[in-house]
């Protein structure tokens, strides 16, 4: 689908002195710049510049005789040096810019051929005898062969005789057929030419000589030794043109038949191998044929003999199918001497074409492929792609169907070889943008669509055009405007000019002309205005030009030429983008994908492909445009990938469709339709309410149809009625209803085309409930209610109220045994919803709902064997009713129902119940259906209170207990639960004796609890005074103890008890204190040695641990281990695996080992450390309230004493936090514990030392400052 568009063309004028010569073009290694290296018949030797002037010449009649004639001429840029063949044999090297000439060697035969291999490493020469010379490139021979022998060669057929014409079935022409020879011989023809033509293969491993033999034109092949490999086959008509195709593939050759004129394929083997006409008159001859470097294109130039004009074809091929895809024409003056295909291994020289004519006039022409298609971004426009095949128009029209090529819809033959095809510009609304309009040589051809589907064009007006003094003068033309026309003009001095023509009265006629400073190889129209246009120069620079005639450079320019260039307008904002012959993208003057091969535009996205071979989407918008930026660094939902065939590169776009055509590398088409594409189409139809247009193409698609309802909710649900009326086909709404989700698809599944409801959650509950309650009530009051019970069984299943769905089916059969005619019959509406739901499950929710006649409807419907139904429905028919609803819930284990309906049988089957609540656990049910005076009620809560006591739920036992009026069994589950308050409320009527045993029952459980205060709260109201105080000074509350003294004036116990209790109490903390104090100055002392320790050897000792940690954590988390520093040993957090219980507490006992030298004693003592300190602040309440007493008692300089010594090891503590838990202490220890935590799938693995360290325990303890020194002590 691509057609050969002019890049560029350029002009030059040299001074030969001939009409007669050979030329060469070369590229020096250190310039990109080609010259021109020309051999006259005369023997001067001409290097002519980039510019056409003369660098140097060389007279080479100095070294050999004047009678003597050119070969070959080759510029070998390897060897800076021109190396030059004559018809005598003399093989000359020109270098150092002419001033070297030597004779390298001679042919005494002299001379009919001379090619030099690609690579230059090698020289083929065919003397006059026909003898085939190799030579290397320092002119040394390597082999020699003669051309006259019957040798096939080296790779001679072997056949065994499969495929022989006497084996296969001839039908009418009968067995004589298999008996008759084809022979090949030798025409009549005089003028047979003899040249001999050598070609070689683009690898240099190849090469083939053509010549005549026995009157028949033939060529071989030898390898780069010389040796000779095949013999061609005979075939009639071969004439001299001989080209090996660069890639390898096939040799092409020309023949000329009786009825027909054509190129033929031969294989490296000599087997013919296809071929294709050229469509040329019968007076015309094919004088020379060249492959250009890439392979694509074949140049044939052509001679009238008739007229004496000539012509150069360029042909490619796609889909086997080769067209003619341009075509240059040479009046009778202009008689072309040379076509050359340019060398340059620059991707973007590789289908330059130069023609040197024998008037020294030399012109370039530079292709590249480019895709004809309509620019409109309407639903008018039908995606038409116009492909060029000489005279003919293949045009096809993408929105409907794909036609593959070589076929089209429409096939429109002109009279005259087309150059050009330009649509009509997409900003003006008076022309069809299907329109447009074709260059010829001779004239403009303007056509317009009459017909769309199917396709049909009619053309509109014929213009003639003007003569030019070369091809392509006037190239890169550009419908701007309804009547005005842009192109770029080169003059034969090579200057170039931007022309603006326009058309009146059936003429086109020039009104400006602009000059450049470059050659403008792309043109695209402004976005939003009719009359500008932006045009890329070959330098990169793009330059604004108003139809008025006024050029506006841009700010922004691109480093090199793009062929493909479009300007886009996004959100107000121009951009420019281009995609350049290496595949960089270019937006405005930056690089954004560095591996494109193709692009396209669509109304609303940017597609392209990559040498990924991923299609990607984004959304024209200015943050779907910044995120091409991110690609290749950020994966981003934002952008669309999707695989596609590799090589596949983009087509066309059908505008405000889905389409996307793709051309496969062999020429094939595929369409696909990329999802942001349907997506953004079914969006619209969405918000216009199309409900059904949206739906058949999600269908068509595969998209999920909750998008339907989460694209706008609130509209949907406004729009229900709409939606009915547009779906009426069933299965489309039962389906609607299947795939509903309580899922918001567009913040999951489609989050990228909407882009600002990601952050939000993707669930979406309760909508499922939502929709079908909608669709229930809307079908229930809907004329055509009874046309859609199917969507309406659909919306009760989806909600899972199968009861409702069976009721309708059970009233449509009521209707039909009422003879009622109704559009969907029961049974057809059972069949349905057995589809949806489980026949079981439809048979116990039938079961349920007492309906023995449903039940029976369904059943039939079921695999279910009648015996194992029947019986029980009988034995069903014989219960009560409330009984018989018991025995049905029961069996569909419905057991709250099943509990209300035994409930309802009456007190005949209470001890039935009792037992059912007690099995299955429904006490709270069953209480719920009795009143608390009634017997069942007080004998169920009695067994509940003893299930609530068994599972340990004392307080809810005690409730429930007391709601039954059980308070002894309430006050024992009460006093388990330590209820106290709970306990003295029900125990104040008891008698004293019982009560007192019962309020020191509860002080001890309290004691041992340690909940003191609330102990001596419940005693504290009986009266025993001694044993109150004693049991006071025994919980430690001694201010308490000292209040009961007082209260029960019994001033005798201070001394007697209270005061040894707490001067005991006294040492016992100080000495707890000191030993604290102790200990931990002991145990940082060691921490600190131990750290030393391990600090100061060689990290070499741990290598064996980081072995340990990579073989359980793998490399990717060895960044998370320190290799050197304070801890590395019990910092590595490496991890072992243990396969019993028994040997991970002896390995917890090891961590925590206080042991000298043990491998984790730096663990261990932070862990000791750490609890140490958390218990001696711990104590700074009880030295307080001990404090207290003891000045109440006179013993102030105890309490001084006992204070100052908890300050002093507090400060000392305190002042040590960070010497014990340094930052990095800290870092290291959670950098393990993260490790320990990533354990791979699969792995059992406890971490070892500071990995076991808790998060608490890996920073100093958090103390909070409370009031605990009593300062009047100090004083």
């Amino acid at each position: 689908m691509k057609n050969l568009c002019l890049w560029d063309v350029s002009t030059r004028k040299y001074s030969i002195g001939s009409t007669n010569f050979c030329a060469s073009y070369g590229h020096h290694q250190e310039s990109s710049a080609g010259e021109l290296f020309v051999c006259s018949c005369n023997l001067l030797v001409s290097n002519f510049d980039n510019s056409g002037e003369i660098k140097w010449t060389k007279d080479l009649t100095d070294l050999v005789s004047a009678e003597n004639a050119p070969v070959n001429i080759t510029y070998l840029s390897l060897a800076n040096c021109v190396s030059v063949g004559l018809v005598n044999g003399e093989l000359i090297t020109i270098s150092d810019l002419g001033s070297n000439c030597d004779l390298a060697g001679t042919c005494e035969n002299g001379l009919l051929a001379m090619e030099w291999s690609p690579d230059q490493e090698l020289l083929v020469l065919v003397t006059k005898d026909l003898n085939v010379i190799l030579m290397s490139y320092m002119y040394d021979p390597i082999n020699e062969s003669n051309l006259i022998n019957n040798e096939f060669g080296e790779k001679q057929f072997i056949t065994v005789g499969w495929g022989k014409k006497e084996t296969q079935f001839h039908g009418s022409e009968g067995k004589q057929a298999a008996k008759l020879k084809t022979e090949v011989f030798a025409g009549e023809d005089n003028e047979l030419n003899n040249k001999i033509v050598i070609t070689w293969r683009g690898d240099g491993t190849l090469f083939a000589v053509g010549f005549v033999m026995e009157g028949i034109r033939r060529f071989k092949v030898f390898d780069s030794d010389g040796n000779l490999q095949y013999t061609s086959e005979k075939q009639p008509g071969l004439e001299a043109n001989l080209s090996w195709r660069p890639s390898g593939n096939l040799i092409a050759t020309t023949q000329r038949l009786p009825d027909k004129y054509q190129i033929a394929f031969f294989e490296k083997n000599g087997l013919k191998h296809g071929e294709f006409t050229i469509p040329v008159e019968e007076t015309t001859v094919v004088e020379d044929l060249h492959w250009s470097f890439d392979s694509e294109i074949l140049a044939l130039l052509c001679r009238d003999t008739s007229t004496n004009t000539q012509k150069v074809l360029l042909f490619t091929s796609s889909n086997y199918h080769w067209y003619l895809k341009q075509t240059l024409f040479f009046n009778e003056g202009q008689a072309i001497n040379t076509i050359l295909w340019d060398n340059d291994f620059d991707i973007a020289n590789n289908k330059k074409l130069h023609i040197v004519l024998q008037n020294g006039e030399h012109y370039i022409y530079t292709w590249i492929w480019g895709t004809d298609h309509s620019k409109g971004r309407s639903d008018c426009d039908d995606a038409v792609v116009v492909v060029i095949d000489g005279k003919k128009l293949l045009v096809s029209a993408f929105r409907y169907t794909t036609v593959p090529p070589p076929m089209a819809n429409v096939e429109i033959e002109l009279d005259y070889d087309i150059e050009s095809v330009h649509f009509a510009p997409q900003n003006d609304t008076d022309l069809n943008s299907n329109s447009f309009m074709v260059k010829t040589n001779k004239q403009f051809i303007f056509l317009e669509q009459s017909l769309r589907n199917p396709l049909r064009y009619e053309v509109s007006e014929t213009v003639a055009c003007d003569n030019v003094s070369f091809p392509f003068k006037c190239y890169n033309w550009y419908w701007l405007e309804d009547k005005t026309f842009l192109c770029t003009s080169v003059d034969n001095d090579g200057s170039y000019h931007l022309v603006q023509y326009s058309k009146y009265d059936g003429k086109i006629i020039q009104e400006s002309s602009q000059p450049l400073p470059s050659s403008v190889t792309r043109i695209q129209c402004h976005p939003s205005l009719p009359s500008v246009a932006f045009l890329q120069l070959t330098t990169g620079e793009i330059i604004e030009y108003s139809s008025e005639g006024t050029i506006t450079p841009q700010i922004y320019c691109f480093s090199e030429a793009c062929p493909k260039f479009h300007v886009l307008h996004v959100d107000g904002v121009v951009y420019f983008l281009g995609l350049s012959h290496k595949g960089c993208l270019y937006m405005n003057d930056k690089i954004v994908l560095n591996n494109v091969s193709s692009i396209s535009v669509h109304t609303s996205f940017l597609l392209l492909t990559t040498l990924k071979h991923i299609l990607l989407c984004i959304e024209l918008t200015k943050s779907g445009l910044n995120c091409i930026e991110k690609y290749e660094k950020v994966d981003n939902s934002d952008v669309y990938k999707r695989k596609i065939e590799r090589g596949a590169k983009l087509v066309v776009t059908v505008p405000n469709g889905t389409r996307t055509v793709l051309q496969m590398p062999r020429g094939n088409l595929e369409t696909i339709e990329p999802r942001p594409l349907s997506l953004k189409i079914i969006g619209e139809y969405l918000n216009h309410c199309k409900y059904h247009d949206a739906f058949d193409l999600m269908r068509k698609q595969r998209i999920n149809l909750n998008l339907i309802y989460d694209h706008n909710p609130k509209l949907f649900t406004e729009s229900i009625p709409v939606f009915l009326d547009n779906i009426q086909n069933n299965s489309w709404l039962n389906l609607f209803l299947s795939d509903l989700e309580n899922i918001d698809v567009t913040k999951t599944m489609y989050s990228s085309c909407y882009p600002e409801r990601k952050n939000n959650v993707g669930t979406a509950q309760g909508k499922i409930y939502n929709v079908c309650d909608i669709f229930i009530t809307h079908i229930n009051k809907a004329d055509d209610y009874a046309y859609r019970i199917l969507p309406l069984l659909t919306a009760l299943v989806k909600k899972n109220d199968l009861e409702k769905a069976l009721a309708i089916i059970n009233n449509l059969k009521k209707e039909e045994l009422n003879k009622v005619d109704i559009p969907v019959s029961s049974d057809e509406a059972l069949k349905y919803l057995l589809y949806m739901v489980n026949v079981d499950n439809l048979f116990d929710v039938a079961l349920g709902m007492y309906d023995f006649d449903l039940v029976l409807l369904v059943a039939n419907k079921s695999q279910k064997d009648p015996k194992e139904y029947v019986a029980m429905l009988n034995e069903l028919s014989e219960m009560d009713e409330n009984y018989k609803q018991f025995t049905i819930n029961k069996h569909l284990k419905r057991f709250e129902k099943a509990v209300q309906c035994l409930a309802r049988c009456g007190p005949n089957r209470h001890d039935e119940l009792k037992t059912f609540v007690k099995y299955h656990s429904l006490y709270r049910e069953a209480l719920a259906l009795f009143s608390v005076n009634e017997d069942i009620y007080k004998q169920m809560a009695d067994d509940f209170g003893h299930y609530l006591k068994l599972k340990k739920l004392h307080i809810e036992a005690g409730i429930i207990y007391e709601r039954a009026n059980c308070y002894d069994k309430a006050v024992e589950c009460y006093k388990d639960a330590l209820e106290w308050e709970l306990v003295l409320k029900l125990a104040q009527d008891k008698p004293k004796e019982e009560f007192k045993e019962i309020c020191w029952d509860l002080a001890n459980a309290l004691k041992e609890e340690k909940r003191h205060k609330e102990a001596l709260k419940i005693i504290e109201q009986l009266d025993d005074e001694e044993d109150i105080i004693n049991f006071a000074i025994e919980c430690g509350q001694f201010k308490a103890a000292l209040r009961f003294c007082t209260k029960f004036n019994r001033p005798q116990l201070l001394d007697e008890t209270l005061l040894p209790s707490l001067v005991e109490e006294f040492a016992n903390t100080k000495e707890l204190i000191e030993t604290n104090s102790a200990n931990f100055d002991k145990y940082r002392s060691r921490l600190q040695i131990v750290r030393d320790t391990k600090r100061n050897k060689p990290v070499e000792q741990y290598d064996n641990i980081c072995h340990i940690v990579r073989q359980v954590y793998g490399n990717k988390d060895s960044d998370l281990y320190s290799d050197a520093g304070s801890t590395v040993a019990s910092s590595s957090g490496s991890g072992r695996t243990y396969r019993s219980s028994k040997n991970r507490r002896k390995h917890e006992r090891k961590v925590a080992s206080l042991k000298e030298g043990s491998q984790y004693e730096d663990t261990a003592l932070v862990m000791v450390l750490h609890t140490l300190i958390v218990s001696t602040f711990e104590l700074r309440i009880q030295v307080k309230e001990i404090n207290i007493v003891l000045s109440c008692l006179g013993k102030d300089s105890d309490a001084l004493s006992l204070q100052l010594s908890l300050e002093k090891t507090l400060k000392v503590m305190k002042e040590s936090f960070k010497e014990i838990w340094s930052n990095e202490f800290t870092l290291e220890a959670t950098n393990a514990a993260i490790a320990a935590e990533n354990v791979p799938d699969g792995c059992s693995v406890i971490p070892q030392g500071m990995a076991t360290l808790d998060s608490h325990l890996r920073i100093a303890p958090v103390v909070q400052d409370i009031q605990w020194k009593l300062e009047g002590l100090n004083l």
